[in-house]
């Protein structure tokens, strides 16, 4: 065999530089003596290389989907991030509107306390005022007008006879535009008998009025307590409810609450899906 052969048999181990160092020294300086062989080096070298551009150009073909999934999943990735910071935010929020909730819920538990409070004070008064006149007459109102003075200007007692009566439904005063105070019976103020002429407050939640027994009592708040009186009438008719408070902060709970887990669920699966692409 001569030195051709050898080196020819020798060239595709020389090119993946697997031979010994002893070799390839060898073909080397072959190479550099003999045309054919270097020719034959040329041409294996320019096959591999044709054959590496091909494995190449197909590894690049089998790679592109994936580097468009890789890019796919990394705007999921923002994404992600974003339902992260807006999560963060939403607990913020909800823990804002919870607060200020449970401050609301305070301010109308109040509220309906106070409103209870006026609506039991003004069936005490009646209650008194009937019950003092059914034991001394109109007189009996004298003591409980100076009784309620800071809160009562007028008290005065019709007999029902003579006006229009209130209404079916006697049980509970009844807050109305002032029966005319030259048709009572007798006016008291300050626990003195009144006997000049009354201008009546227009205001139809200033004055109360009952009947009973054929009597109807009627009552004027001061000017310094109706205040107080329309605190209570704004709450019964346009205090909100418990459930109407919370609505907000619950909304906003459950909204955070589905970020929370859209969130979770995106950042699980780009996470899987990134594993398989890299």
């Amino acid at each position: 065999m001569n030195q051709c052969e050898i080196v020819k048999d020798l060239l595709p181990i020389y090119i993946d530089e697997l031979c010994s160092e002893t070799s390839s020294i060898y073909v080397k300086e072959h190479l550099e003596q003999c045309e054919d062989c270097r020719f034959v080096h040329q041409q294996m070298m320019t096959e591999l290389s044709e054959e590496h551009l091909e494995v190449n150009k197909l590894s690049m073909q089998q790679k592109r989907p994936f580097e468009k999934m890789k890019k796919v999943f990394n705007s999921y990735r923002y994404i992600s991030k974003l339902l992260e910071w807006m999560t963060v935010i939403g607990v913020v929020f909800v823990l804002l509107l919870f607060g200020k909730a449970f401050f609301d819920m305070k301010q109308v538990t109040s509220d309906f306390k106070h409103q209870q409070f006026i609506e039991n004070e003004q069936k005490e008064i009646m209650e008194n005022a009937f019950n003092s006149v059914a034991k001394g007459g109109q007189a009996g109102l004298e003591e409980l007008s100076e009784k309620y003075q800071y809160k009562i200007n007028y008290i005065a007692l019709f007999d029902a006879t003579e006006v229009e009566p209130l209404s079916p439904v006697n049980s509970f005063p009844k807050a109305i535009y002032p029966i005319p105070y030259e048709k009572a019976v007798a006016t008291y103020r300050n626990g003195q008998l009144n006997t000049e002429q009354i201008i009546p407050m227009d205001y139809d939640i200033a004055t109360m009025a009952m009947e009973r027994d054929d009597y109807i009592i009627q009552f004027e708040y001061t000017p310094e307590y109706i205040q107080s009186v329309e605190r209570a009438f704004q709450t019964k008719h346009y205090a909100p409810s418990y459930i109407e408070i919370f609505t907000h902060a619950f909304v906003a709970l459950i909204i955070t609450m589905c970020m929370f887990i859209l969130w979770k669920t995106i950042k699980r699966t780009n996470r899987n899906a990134q594993s398989l692409i890299e």
